[in-house]
C-alpha cells in the first residue's frame, strides 16, 4: 500500500465510497492524439483498469464497476470491435491468473453476441474467484441499462405466472433483486473521463442517488490522483 493511499484512509473526515463506477471513455481519442490506430488507446486502457482496481481495493471499496463496452458500442467498425473482442477474451484471462488478490469477478451485461471463448473465459473467470471474499469487480461488457431494466421486468412478469405472487408485492427491493447487481450496493459515486458529462446508459436504476465526477483527463492517463480527487468530491456534496 502506498503512502498516498495510507494518507486517505487516515483522513477521519473522508468516507470512502461502498460502490464506485468508472465510465472508461476516450481511448480512441488517446490514441488519436498520439498518431496512433484506436486500437493502440484501447490496448492502453486496460493499465488504469488493472491499477485502479489495486487502489479500490485497498482502500475498502466494496464494489468497483467498469464500463468497457456498451450495447451501443456494436455500431463501431468490425475491425475496432473484433479487435476490442479479443482484447477482453486476454483480460479476463489475465483476471483469472490474478485470482489470488483477493477479487471477485463479475461480468454484468448480456452474453448475446459474444464469442463463445469470450463467454467461456468469462466463466472459468467468475468461477475461479466466485469464493474471495474481498473487493467484487463488475466488468460490465455488452451492457445497456434500459435492456438490463427490460430484461428484469419480463423475468418479474414470468415469476408472477410461475412462482404465485401477486403484482401489489413488486417493490424497488424486488426489482432491485432483478438486476443484474442483484444484492449489491447502489452506486455512490459515478466517474466519467474524456470530458463528457453524461450517463451514456450506464446503471440508471442504481444510480438514483449517486454523485457525478467528471475530468476531461483520457481514460488512459488516468491515474490515482483522478481517483483521490473523485473521492473528496464525493465526500465534499454527501458530508
Amino acid at each position: 500500500m502506498n503512502n498516498q493511499i495510507e494518507d486517505l484512509l487516515n483522513d477521519n473526515r473522508i468516507k470512502i465510497p461502498k460502490h464506485i463506477a468508472i465510465v472508461c471513455d476516450g481511448n480512441g481519442r488517446w490514441a488519436k492524439s498520439k498518431g496512433l490506430p484506436r486500437s493502440f488507446g484501447h490496448k492502453a486502457g486496460t493499465k488504469p483498469i488493472e491499477n485502479i482496481t489495486k487502489h479500490c481495493s485497498e482502500l475498502g471499496v466494496e464494489v468497483l464497476t467498469f464500463y468497457v463496452f456498451s450495447t451501443e458500442n456494436w455500431n463501431r467498425s468490425y475491425e475496432e470491435v473484433n479487435f476490442l473482442m479479443k482484447l477482453f477474451i486476454e483480460f479476463f484471462i489475465k483476471l483469472g491468473n490474478k485470482a489470488e488478490k483477493n477479487i471477485k469477478v463479475r461480468h454484468i451485461g448480456a452474453i448475446d453476441n459474444l464469442s463463445s471463448e469470450l463467454i467461456s473465459e468469462i466463466k472459468k473467470t467468475e468461477d475461479l474467484t466466485k469464493n474471495n471474499s474481498g473487493m467484487i469487480l463488475n466488468i460490465a461488457l455488452n451492457y445497456g441499462s434500459r435492456s438490463e431494466i427490460a430484461n428484469a421486468a419480463k423475468n418479474l412478469m414470468h415469476n408472477i405466472d410461475t412462482e404465485n405472487f401477486n403484482v401489489d408485492q413488486i417493490n424497488e427491493e424486488l426489482i432491485s433483486d432483478y438486476m443484474f447487481t442483484s444484492k449489491l450496493p447502489d452506486v455512490d459515486l459515478i466517474i466519467r473521463t474524456s470530458g463528457e458529462m453524461r450517463i451514456s446508459n450506464f446503471l440508471l436504476w442504481q444510480s438514483a442517488k449517486a454523485k457525478l465526477w467528471f475530468t476531461n483527463d483520457l481514460w488512459p492517463d488516468f491515474k490515482y490522483d483522478h481517483l483521490k480527487n473523485a473521492i473528496k468530491y464525493y465526500n465534499e456534496i454527501c458530508l
